[in-house]
């Protein structure tokens, strides 16, 4: 597998040394490194003709050296007034989070590499969570099965692909990037799209998901085409070892639910126990029973509808789906408002009803 060449220079061997070192043991594909603490090597290297994807130099060495590189890709790390860093150099500030500066180096070289280099990887079953009456307000269920498999030392990434995302409501992180910049690149058919999706990708510090922080214009997931939709999937599939990759949206009869039904592993469709969304629930089980004749799609085996008891413990008298597997799950949310992640009861009672993790 390809790797990307970098150059990093920085008179502060610890400094270098702890940089290199993270961007060696957290990206996927690898780096090759050439370091440099000198000045005079740097520039002898610089004159040799070797050839590097990007050159990674702090803004007082570069500024010292006597010759400057000439065409070449450059990030700065700006140690010093900003004054003194040249404008038309691309630059990130040295002491922000080592994740952001590898961000930062993969956007750049994302520019400048030809081709994909992870084209060849996807990782991580799709699991696609679809709620038929808006039953994510009171059960998470898309949320807290991926946080359930990430106590299992599992890799998960979670999208949620609604016209307007709440996904910032359960995960955060200080990445300014997310679902509006990669849905860019792919709409632009940008290069090496593995590579954004891992930029544009957040790391939740409490649970360690991964995810993309929630769109902003509800337009541009609207207007997605299904080539667009299996891009952006493929892409991040390919950016990292995914274990679990989860994706949940409201269930809609549009053709992003039935490109997603077919590309999925496992679906679970969520409602709450009242009667009409019950009643909502039956509807669904016919269509996706129309889907099935009509597309020709195998959903039946890999297909779980999910009623969540609000109310009264138990399931309405004379429901049915036939042919589809349906679990129920206790929810304890009225009681408790901090129903996220969820109690270790909930969690239990979660992992034996629907026993495929």
């Amino acid at each position: 597998m390809s790797q990307i060449r970098l150059v990093i220079a920085d008179k502060d061997i610890l400094y270098l040394e702890r940089l290199s070192s993270y961007l060696q043991n957290n990206k996927v594909c690898g780096f090759s490194l050439e370091l440099f603490t000198d000045e005079g090597k740097l520039i002898e290297w610089l004159n040799s003709g070797k050839n590097a994807d990007l050159l990674v130099i702090s803004a007082s060495l570069y500024n010292e050296l006597t010759e400057k590189p000439a065409n070449k890709n450059i990030l700065l790390l700006r140690d010093c007034a900003e004054s003194l860093v040249p404008n038309w150099i691309d630059s990130i500030n040295k002491y922000s989070p080592a994740d952001l500066i590898m961000k930062e180096i993969l956007s750049l070289c994302a520019e400048c590499i030809p081709r994909d280099i992870n084209d060849e990887n996807r990782n991580g079953r799709i699991n696609l969570f679809l709620y038929a009456d808006g039953s994510d307000v009171l059960n998470p269920l898309a949320q807290r099965f991926a946080y359930i498999n990430a106590l299992k030392d599992k890799k998960v990434f979670y999208l949620n692909l609604d016209e307007f995302p709440n996904t910032d409501s359960y995960f955060n992180s200080n990445n300014t990037m997310g679902l509006s910049e990669m849905l860019y690149y792919v709409k632009s058919q940008k290069e090496n799209l593995s590579m954004k999706a891992e930029v544009c990708t957040s790391c939740d510090v409490q649970t360690g998901i991964y995810f993309m922080k929630g769109h902003n214009n509800p337009e541009d997931l609207k207007n997605i085409s299904e080539e667009e939709l299996k891009a952006l999937i493929k892409a991040v599939q390919r950016s990292m070892p995914y274990d679990e990759m989860i994706i949940s949206r409201a269930f809609l009869v549009d053709h992003i639910t039935i490109s997603l039904l077919n590309m999925a592993d496992r679906i679970f469709i969520s409602a709450l126990n009242y009667q009409p969304s019950i009643d909502r629930l039956e509807k669904i089980g016919k269509l996706i029973n129309g889907i099935e004749n009509n597309k020709g799609y195998h959903l039946q085996d890999k297909l779980t509808f999910c009623i969540n008891l609000i109310i009264d413990n138990n399931l309405p008298e004379g429901f049915d789906i036939s042919g589809y597997k349906t679990i129920s799950l206790p929810n304890k949310s009225l009681e408790n408002p901090e129903f996220y992640p969820s109690s270790y009861e909930y969690l239990e009672a979660f992992e034996e009803n629907i026993n495929v993790f």
